[in-house]
């Protein structure tokens, strides 16, 4: 996960330099712009190699070996991605710098001959330097004459002074970067916003896993009889409730007078009080968290005492529960000491699996609550192309599902001797 949150990162179609030079009020158009491009990236280390090793083919490799500007740096190596002769390269390279800077720039973006051309073109009357041009010209005829006919892989080591072992190395200490819309520092954006989903998915949890629990054992045990049907049809039919419709229907019917004053039970969504304790928080947003609380609640529960009673009822028809009620043991004896600990083996790894679903729908009920938690912060920051929030909270939300199925798994070989760990 940390490899491919990496290299997203590395290819979205925002640059992070220009947007973080945009923020300091340099824009693209000024003297120093050039100078100050290269000094940020020298300092966010993006002049490194990206990964340990890299696969170039022979066009691409030499450019490695030239020390030159980001910009004449992508331009040589998209160029030589197409296969064109290193010669040709360089000898374009120094005749487009013979232009004033902003015009050789405009060029320097460019990612093939042809489109070097039809920049040219568009440029061609505002350009003073006609011998220049015609020698552009000249190059990118002898280029497309030229050009290579094959390549071959060439693998190269860079160890680890590279962009991804310094960007995981960042994550480990806890230096995320700043942000790209506001500058401010992502941990601080990243704390803020997870004590309220940790508060909520908390809440959530507990109160989905003790009715899941209570209801699957219940009705497991309970197999056919009128509660159990009715309870079974009426959770199916949750379950194939959207949230994200069922949380809209909760705001329109129940945090507004439109369709009476006997629904309008809860607040509306609007703003939830500053970051404090956690008790605290919640007595302040009690009557706020009700609704998204429900929201999470209703297909969890749906979900995982189904679940629960199926775990039940498959482990209430082996024989050795059989030989105990031949035996005479007393069935409270059956349920607590034999059918309900054998049977949470599978229950406890399908609820693992409900934290990082939680986390995962919180995107979409913190959005529609208005709820400033991490879901509705990685909301807000796609849309705005924050990559460097949005990426650690892609590693986050990672970590935390392999460590709560990693604790699943000890608990259930705590549970189950049979299991063996040596």
């Amino acid at each position: 996960m940390s490899c491919l949150a990496f290299f997203l990162k590395d290819n979205v179609p925002t640059d992070q330099v220009e947007t973080l030079l945009s923020l300091q009020g340099i824009e693209d158009f000024s003297e120093e712009y050039t100078e100050a491009y290269n000094r940020k990236m020298t300092e966010m280390g993006m002049n490194l190699p990206s990964f340990y090793f890299s696969i170039k083919n022979n066009f691409t490799l030499w450019i490695s070996s030239y020390k030159v500007d980001s910009f004449t740096k992508r331009f040589a190596n998209d160029l030589a991605k197409g296969r064109y002769k290193e010669t040709h390269i360089v000898e374009l390279i120094s005749t487009i710098s013979d232009l004033e800077d902003k015009e050789s720039r405009n060029l320097l973006i460019c990612q093939t001959p042809q489109e070097l051309l039809i920049k040219l073109g568009r440029l061609e009357s505002g350009l003073v330097n006609s011998e220049v041009i015609s020698h552009i010209r000249t190059i990118v005829k002898k280029m497309e004459d030229d050009r290579g006919s094959w390549h071959y892989p060439v693998l190269s080591w860079h160890g680890i002074n590279n962009q991804y072992h310094n960007w995981v190395s960042n994550f480990i200490r806890g230096n995320y970067g700043v942000s790209l819309v506001d500058a401010q520092p992502v941990y601080r954006k990243l704390w803020s916003s997870m004590k309220w989903t940790l508060m909520l998915l908390i809440i959530s949890l507990v109160i989905s896993g003790l009715i899941s629990f209570i209801l699957g054992i219940y009705n497991g045990i309970n197999q056919g009889s009128i509660f159990d049907r009715w309870s079974n049809g009426i959770l199916f039919l949750f379950y194939s409730i959207p949230k994200f419709w069922l949380a809209t229907m909760m705001i329109i019917f129940f945090t507004t007078a439109e369709y009476g004053n006997w629904t309008n039970i809860f607040s509306s969504v609007g703003d939830w009080p500053r970051m404090t304790g956690f008790f605290e928080l919640i007595y302040l947003s009690a009557n706020k968290l009700i609704l998204p609380i429900i929201v999470i609640v209703i297909p969890d529960v749906a979900y995982l005492s189904r679940l629960i009673r199926a775990s039940i009822i498959d482990e209430n028809n082996k024989e050795y529960i059989k030989m105990a009620r031949s035996k005479g043991v007393p069935k409270r004896d059956i349920i607590l000491k034999h059918l309900v600990p054998n049977s949470l083996g599978p229950t406890i790894t399908l609820f693992a699996g409900v934290l990082p679903g939680a986390l995962g729908s919180s995107l979409i009920i913190e959005v529609i609550f208005n709820i400033p938690g991490i879901g509705r912060l990685m909301f807000e920051s796609i849309k705005t192309a924050d990559w460097a929030v949005v990426f650690p909270i892609i590693m986050i939300v990672s970590i935390l599902t392999v460590v709560t199925f990693l604790l699943a798994d000890i608990l259930i070989a705590w549970l189950n001797p049979k299991i063996k760990l040596g």
